[in-house]
């Protein structure tokens, strides 16, 4: 075949003869006069008609956005990647962050231990020189406003369950560990407000690439409720937060999102549980 449009191609100017042999009847062989500049124009047209067919079935087809969502797929996976990464340099820098306040803090609020130096009656705080007397200690529990203690008495106490939904909607998606998804998907309209299930203490406030705005609330008994996929936040780091507080609104937020829903994990001394057991259905 490879000779045969060889010699076409070296003889464009002149007529070829194709003899076609029926190897059933060697009688019956036909042969045919043709311009060598023919065959070159119908190999060229034929060469351009199926670039043009196989550019129109990629981009008529659902093949072209099969591998438009491939090339998707991929750059979705390297997004993905990254991300987890730089929450994983944030953790450790927010951890970083919790341990210095945490010293600057006790440096700065809690007054120095006092202590007896002899049997004879001679004390000593903040030094030798009897500066308690200018100086008397103060309990730190004296020093939290009425309102600090309240929420502190309320975080004492077991949570109060079990609780409403945290957002008007409908369950999507159910609690599965055993595939990763350790929390429940409640659908519910873009910018719909959400609210705590129960007292606490916001230990987690801040945007993420994979699920838009996410609030983590610290409770007693060792419960950590999960928020996600928020569009906005009415809540910082560090705030106390009673039983049915607007914590924010959610949206379609996030890489992982696949529509308007809020996704809420309950976790109890580092083990997730499953949401239903904890809320009225």
């Amino acid at each position: 075949m490879w000779d045969f449009l060889k010699k076409i191609f070296s003889e464009r100017e002149g007529d070829v003869t194709v003899v076609v042999l029926d190897d059933q009847n060697p009688d019956g062989s036909s042969s045919f006069n043709l311009a060598a500049q023919d065959i070159v124009k119908l190999t060229l047209f034929v060469i351009i008609l199926s670039v043009l067919i196989t550019t129109i079935i990629f981009f008529a087809t659902p093949l072209g956005s099969l591998y438009q969502q491939q090339q998707d797929q991929s750059l979705r996976n390297e997004a993905i990647a990254i991300s987890e990464r730089l929450m994983t340099l944030q953790d450790s820098l927010q951890a970083r962050d919790r341990q210095l306040n945490d010293l600057k803090e006790v440096l700065q609020t809690v007054p120095d231990t006092t202590f007896n130096v002899s049997s004879s009656g001679n004390s000593a705080g903040r030094g030798d020189s009897g500066f308690e007397n200018d100086f008397p200690f103060i309990n730190a529990y004296e020093m939290l406003s009425e309102e600090q203690i309240i929420f502190s008495e309320s975080l004492e106490r077991a949570p109060d369950f079990p609780a409403n939904l945290p957002v008007s909607g409908s369950l999507s998606q159910m609690f599965d560990a055993e595939n990763g998804h350790f929390g429940i998907d409640i659908a519910t309209p873009t910018n719909t407000s959400f609210t705590s299930i129960a007292d606490g203490v916001v230990a987690y406030s801040e945007w993420t690439i994979n699920y838009g705005y996410v609030i983590h609330l610290q409770h007693s008994n060792g419960i950590t409720s999960v928020y996600k996929h928020g569009s906005s936040l009415t809540k910082q780091q560090g705030d106390y937060v009673l039983k049915g507080d607007v914590l924010g609104t959610v949206a379609d937020t996030g890489v992982l999102s696949s529509g308007s829903h809020l996704h809420l994990e309950i976790w109890k001394n580092g083990i997730p549980q499953n949401p239903v057991m904890y809320l009225n259905n």
